[in-house]
């Protein structure tokens, strides 16, 4: 008998086998179909001197990276706390979420070094990166003989963040029978990209390292409307080293030059040469920044810049703004 009840059940899974199938991702009973269309940073024009082609690197520095799973937030219209939220595929996908009207935030996860904070109301979900534990201090010598300090956090640079918004969607109450409702939704970069170019530097072969502070600048943007936090911050960027052509060439991203009509934009070149020896020069380049015809985003200090042979180091003041770099232990 028993030998009859074996046999009887491994003919049952040979039958069975047949019809098993993958079950997908998504449920199947959902009506509602999340359509992403997630734009690479590709139409940024920049310096023709950056090659992005031969260096794949800097390329998806430029352009971004295409991320593997997004995440979609769904937020009550009139409380704007987040309701539900489903992971999904770059693309979009199926959505199992109750029935009702919804503003929605979607974002790209696996990023570097931006993340995202206070996701749990629409007003508060932003995107951000670490600090880096030090601050820099620009002293600025006044008309009047007196000075006037201003201090500011340093974060790391931001890599890409592919975001979206859709206002007032609906998920209607679900029926087998009818069609699928779609939910279109555009992701495009938080960030702003821009190349910086120091040139006529004399003895760039003996660099060693090359730090870059910009300050002025946003330490995070807020992902629903985009608007900036109450106060600015540095970012803090390595540069590249053309000992041939004698210059510092890179391109760095950011939140975005921080919206104060009194606000002023420092860099700050801390170069390390290969004895050790640290030099310093800092420029105020508000205007470039600020300029509505430098459609290339492009940051360019002409200044002849001098790395003596065997120095023992020295900051060099430009006009009247001197520059401190203060470390803190996190």
């Amino acid at each position: 008998m028993k030998a009859i009840r074996r046999a009887f059940i491994l003919l049952l899974v040979i039958v069975c086998m047949p019809s098993c199938r993958l079950i997908p991702l998504y449920d199947p009973e959902s009506s509602v179909y999340v359509r992403l269309n997630i734009k690479l940073n590709t139409d940024v024009v920049l310096n023709e001197d950056i090659d992005l082609e031969g260096n794949k690197d800097l390329r998806e520095k430029v352009h971004g990276v295409m991320p593997q799973t997004v995440r979609a937030c769904f937020y009550n219209i009139e409380t704007h706390n987040l309701v539900a939220e489903e992971y999904l595929p770059p693309e979009g996908g199926f959505v199992n979420v109750p029935s009702g009207m919804y503003d929605i935030i979607v974002y790209g996860l696996g990023t570097e070094s931006t993340r995202t904070k206070d996701t749990d109301t629409r007003g508060g979900a932003h995107a951000l990166t670490s600090e880096t534990g030090a601050s820099v201090r620009i002293t600025k010598s006044l008309d009047d003989g007196t000075k006037a300090i201003e201090d500011y956090k340093v974060i790391f640079e931001p890599d890409h963040i592919f975001t979206g918004t859709k206002e007032n969607a609906e998920v209607p109450i679900h029926a087998k029978n009818e069609e699928v409702v779609v939910i279109d939704i555009d992701m495009t970069t938080m960030l702003e990209t821009y190349s910086l170019e120091v040139r006529n530097i004399e003895g760039a072969g003996r660099i060693k390292k090359a730090d870059v502070y910009i300050t002025g600048h946003a330490p995070s943007k807020y992902m629903w409307d985009r608007r900036f936090p109450s106060n600015s911050c540095a970012l803090y960027f390595e540069s590249v080293i053309d000992e041939k052509k004698g210059n510092l060439l890179t391109v760095f991203n950011t939140f975005g030059k921080f919206p104060n009509a009194r606000n002023d934009v420092y860099l700050n070149v801390l170069v390390t040469d290969i004895s050790g020896g640290r030099y310093q020069w800092v420029f105020d380049v508000t205007d470039q920044f600020d300029d509505p015809d430098n459609n290339t985003n492009e940051i360019i200090i002409d200044e002849r810049i001098v790395i003596p042979e065997g120095g023992d180091g020295f900051t060099h003041e430009v006009e009247n703004w001197d520059s401190e770099v203060i470390y803190v232990p996190l």
